[in-house]
């Protein structure tokens, strides 16, 4: 059992100090009513010792508080910093050629998501519109020029390690014979054979937008009598 009078300060966050508290349980643990005193310390915590605004002047702890003593009971449990999660925006192309096909190109093996097609595209620098951002990777990643056209979806996506937003614009393809300078290959594909390929989850939702764009635009340009 634990000493009388003796005080113990955990500077960690539970989850990281999971083992020093395992241990301290173990000292406190009544070993002839365990299941009464973790109940009382249930109590305890739920009525009195709690996160904000501790009832202090009612615990029965109160003398073998090392909080209390410290004069600062808020600070704990402490709490890790909470960790920002970085934003980047991505400027995606969904580029068309004069025939009616979709370029895409298929990521590098290594990496995440690698082996995998997608429509290129990249991040957008700070102070650039997003046109202009589409442009640019285009031509970085398939030495393609393009006329950047309207927008087709904006999607959020969030991986454990960051938070992305694609803007997805079509795109018309203007000059320039597309290369893989970032990619393993490029095809040009129709838009009916992009079920055929693996795309990540978020390229799922380009493809049903684009699909329902051009199904839009058939019925527009091509009226029932």
């Amino acid at each position: 059992m634990l000493a009388p009078g003796h005080r113990w300060h955990i500077h960690l966050a539970p989850p990281r100090g999971l083992a020093r508290f395992w241990q301290l349980s173990e000292l406190l643990l009544d070993p002839r009513r365990p299941r009464a005193f973790n109940q009382a310390l249930m109590d305890l915590g739920a009525s009195v010792c709690t996160p904000r605004s501790p009832r202090c002047g009612a615990c029965p702890w109160q003398g073998h508080c090392a909080a209390y003593a410290a004069g600062d009971p808020a600070r704990f449990p402490v709490k890790d910093a909470v960790r920002t999660v970085p934003h980047q925006v991505i400027g995606v192309g969904v580029v068309l050629d004069g025939a009616g096909r979709v370029l895409i190109d298929q990521r590098l093996n290594e990496g995440l998501l690698g082996g995998l097609w997608e429509f290129p595209g990249g991040k957008q620098e700070e102070g650039e519109a997003i046109a202009a951002t589409i442009g640019r990777e285009l031509v970085e990643e398939l030495a393609i020029e393009v006329a950047v056209g309207e927008e087709l979806i904006v999607i959020e996506h969030a991986y454990s390690h960051k938070r992305l937003r694609f803007v997805v614009h079509l795109c018309t393809w203007l000059a320039g014979e597309p290369q893989p300078l970032a990619s393993q290959q490029v095809r040009w594909v129709l838009p009916a054979e992009l079920a055929d390929y693996p795309f990540p989850a978020a390229n799922a939702r380009i493809i049903a937008a684009l699909l329902e764009r051009l199904d839009a635009s058939a019925l527009a340009a091509d009226p029932e009598p």
